[in-house]
């Protein structure tokens, strides 16, 4: 009689584990960053593309996107920018786009001088860092 209990037990704990593990699938949260530090405009175009990939392949998944630009990278950022409409459209799906504060003085750049909605941070390597600390994947933007 204590064979069937347990293995009646043992079915049913699989099972509970089976389910729950199928729904932590689910709903995980995909945590990406992608750092440009190149100030090529082929480079741009290379993340952004491999962005809107990565998105495409999340389908309803959810998502933390972030791009972090420094060095000569930070003039993606510019307002101006050969790629701004893209950076446009890639907010829309909800991607982040962090500016580094000391890329920004060295190229004599103000928040004015980027596109809207871009988040300064005081370093780019930095918040790269701390974001793989925290679990995120880092993508190299670019080349």
């Amino acid at each position: 009689m204590n064979w069937k209990r347990t293995i009646t037990l043992s079915v049913l704990l699989l099972c509970i584990l089976v389910t729950s593990g199928g729904a932590l699938a689910q709903g995980k949260t995909h945590h990406v960053i992608f750092a440009v530090t190149s100030g090529d405009q082929a480079d741009w175009e290379l993340s952004l593309a491999n962005m809107r990939n990565l998105l495409k392949g999340f389908g309803s998944d959810p998502y933390e996107v972030e791009l972090v630009a420094f060095g000569p990278g930070i003039m993606i950022l510019k307002s101006d920018s050969a790629v701004a409409k893209d950076i446009k459209a890639m907010q829309e799906k909800k991607v982040q786009f962090m500016a580094c504060e000391n890329s920004m003085k060295a190229h004599n750049l103000t928040p004015a001088d980027l596109l809207s909605d871009v988040h300064p941070v005081p370093s780019g390597i930095v918040e790269l860092v701390t974001k793989q600390e925290q679990g995120w994947i880092y993508i190299k933007g670019g080349r």
